[in-house]
């Protein structure tokens, strides 16, 4: 916002320079972004956080410096206009929730040749406010003044009743910048019987605005729930004096002084005879008052200082109504104006401020430190990313925001959520998984001449499903591009394959402690390659998927190199078993190894989980140390060699009892999936 000093203090008179103001607001919160010398004036210019829009008025700023320097408030009292006619227009509200007072007044008879005088004309070119029309002028000039937006209508462009309600899908309407706007749904609008006469809380309507041969106006001053009015104005391109206002919130009892104070500078400037003030009131709609206690010990305790009782007594007095109600315990029901009031640590924080934060002395905390408790159970977030390193991944953290196309180009058939106001073209829409963005840092790599990039990530999808439900996932994502191993004098170059980044994936499984192993399963993806792609799952869950980058979308996409994706539900890698004990065994281990010959399309994980099932508590391992097809295996078969490790807890195994396993799980392999023992 910004405001003439010399206004300001007609409102309230610091003792203080125009440097030591600036000073005072920024380190009260209220940022000064600029001091600028006029001829007569200092305008200054300050940046709001959005929790004081009761800031955005020459009153609420001026309240704010005499709490500041203790001191008391010029109030400038608003008298009542008496109406000279009683002309009326009829008024409906449809949507008390989201309009809870609607005031509005009928002036007839203003001079076509009025003109806006030089004062009012200098106050608002001190604001950045252009001046229009004598009457748009003065409903500025009290917006500023008071912090209420107003409008006015030409009453004669009007017909039928003034209807505040919510839009109808494709309705349409011509703004005053003569920008035309279909209009989505629960978009608050006033209308009448001819349509949209206003976007509520925005822009009026170029059809019903006041200009040069305006002579009856009607004055609207409303109140628009915050809550319904924030981002309407962005989602439509727009930004406005008054929805920058409403957003932020307007004091639910401004209403009718407001248009007090319009109507008398309008009959001031621009003659005219002023009907009565129309009110529509829904008090059940309004913002209730809260109430707020405030106890002197949690204000010692927060701030680490012992401020005095009267002196806590009389700042609360400048925030509302205050009891008090038992030993140094307060209860403040806040001014409406100060909505942002709603809980003990807000009233703590204005304490501070008006006090002074560099008021505050510097103290050494002296507080007892105590462990949080870690369930066992579960492993923290950074002990997963400590694995990945450990496996030789670098973290990559990228936006939630992807490219609507590379997006489309792996997940074709996924709904993405759309922005209304993205911040560049290319994060258009929210990610439904981790490999766009992982995706597009290995191209940023790729044009800076690095090929061997192995990148992991851990954040939040969003996936949208057709009906438009909307469910948020954490993931864990990463690739592989290029050698796993580099070149070494002694050593070729190994580059990354899929069995590779499995293993990768299973060794971070066994990190963080879990027992049971995960099944991969031959799947489909639009993204990876066909035949080099699985489904990761565990105890029957889909866990995640795994594959080669589809040479298609990596055409696409302008990327290189052999690249291999995968991405896995973060829970399912939070989650661990508690730790048993188990004593190792003191008698020797025995390895039997057997070869058989399957169908090649046989997943050797099947076999690995038959043999674990029939072997019995003894086995203690299975590996798999030998694949073979080709010259004397037949056509659409393949060999694989199985090695067991055999051990038993309290006694030495004898030759009879292995055999005898060994006999029993070759013959379930040759019944549960036609294996022929290789001699």
């Amino acid at each position: 916002m910004k405001f003439s000093e010399n206004w300001l203090r007609e409102w309230v008179k610091p003792t203080l320079t125009t440097e030591q103001l600036a000073a005072q607001l920024t380190m009260a919160g209220l940022e000064v972004d600029g001091v600028e010398k006029t001829a007569d004036d200092t305008l200054i210019e300050v940046d709001l956080t959005p929790n004081r829009g009761d800031c955005l008025s020459m009153v609420g700023m001026a309240r704010e410096i005499a709490a500041l320097n203790h001191l008391a408030l010029i109030e400038k009292p608003i008298a009542p206009i008496a109406p000279k006619t009683d002309k009326k227009i009829p008024i409906a509200v449809k949507d008390p929730q989201a309009c809870p007072r609607y005031v509005a007044r009928l002036i007839t008879g203003i001079k076509k040749t009025a003109t806006t005088p030089a004062w009012l004309q200098a106050r608002l070119q001190a604001s950045d406010i252009r001046t229009i029309h004598p009457v748009v002028d003065i409903l500025n000039y009290v917006m500023v003044e008071l912090g209420q937006p107003m409008h006015a209508f030409d009453a004669d462009k009007l017909q039928g009743p003034v209807m505040v309600r919510q839009s109808v899908v494709g309705e349409k309407v011509v703004l005053l910048d003569l920008q035309e706007v279909t209009l989505q749904p629960n978009t608050l609008v006033i209308a009448d019987s001819q349509g949209v006469q206003a976007m509520a809380g925005i822009m009026g309507a170029d059809h019903s605005a006041v200009s040069e041969t305006t002579q009856n106006i009607v004055l609207e001053s409303a109140l628009f729930t915050a809550a319904l009015i924030a981002g309407k104005a962005r989602l439509y391109g727009l930004h406005t004096d008054s929805s920058f206002r409403f957003e932020r919130g307007v004091s639910p009892d401004l209403q009718i002084k407001a248009i007090e104070r319009a109507t008398g500078l309008i009959c001031e400037i621009c003659g005219g005879e002023p009907g009565p003030v129309m009110e529509t009131v829904f008090p059940e709609a309004l913002p209730q008052p809260v109430q707020i206690q405030l106890r002197y010990t949690r204000l010692q305790k927060v701030l680490g200082i012992s401020p005095d009782e009267k002196m806590v007594a009389d700042i609360l007095h400048q925030l509302g109504s205050v009891t008090l109600i038992a030993n140094k315990i307060w209860q403040v029901v806040p001014w409406a104006y100060r909505y942002d009031l709603t809980q003990e640590v807000d009233l703590i924080e204005e304490i501070a401020r008006i006090i002074g934060y560099d008021n505050i002395p510097n103290q050494m905390g002296h507080n007892q430190l105590q462990f949080v408790g870690q369930p066992e159970k579960v492993v923290s977030l950074s002990r997963v990313k400590r694995a990945f390193v450990d496996l030789g991944f670098q973290e990559a953290i990228t936006y939630s925001f992807v490219d609507e196309t590379w997006q489309k180009y792996l997940f074709p058939e996924n709904y993405a959520l759309a922005l209304m106001n993205p911040i560049s073209a290319d994060m258009g829409v929210m990610r439904v998984s981790l490999w766009p963005g992982l995706l597009t840092a290995l191209k940023f790599n790729q044009n800076r001449q690095q090929q061997d990039v192995k990148l992991f990530e851990v954040g939040m999808c969003f996936i949208q499903a057709p009906d438009g439900q909307l469910s948020q996932v954490n993931k864990i994502g990463g690739l592989i591009c290029g050698n796993l191993i580099g070149q070494h004098w002694d050593t070729k170059a190994h580059p990354a394959d899929f069995f590779d980044v499995k293993h990768i994936i299973e060794s971070l499984w066994q990190m963080l402690g879990q027992r049971e192993a995960l099944l991969f399963k031959a799947a489909h993806h639009t993204a990876c390659h066909p035949g080099q792609c699985a489904q990761i799952l565990w105890q029957g869950r889909n866990a995640g998927v795994i594959g080669k980058l589809h040479p298609t979308v990596q055409m696409e996409l302008g990327l290189e190199g052999t690249i291999y994706v995968f991405e896995l539900n973060l829970a399912l890698f939070t989650q661990t078993p508690l730790p048993v004990f188990q004593s190792p065994s003191r008698f020797p281990e025995i390895r039997r190894d057997i070869s058989v010959v399957v169908d090649e399309s046989l997943p050797s994980d099947s076999l690995i989980n038959f043999v674990r099932g029939s072997a019995g508590e003894i086995l203690q391992d299975v590996q798999i140390f030998d694949v073979y097809s080709g010259k004397g295996i037949a056509s659409k078969r393949k060999s694989i060699a199985l090695g067991l490790i055999l051990q038993h807890p309290s006694r030495t195994l004898v030759d009879k009892e292995v055999d005898d396993i060994i006999h029993t799980v070759i013959a379930g392999l040759k019944k549960e999936f036609g294996a022929d023992l290789r001699e």
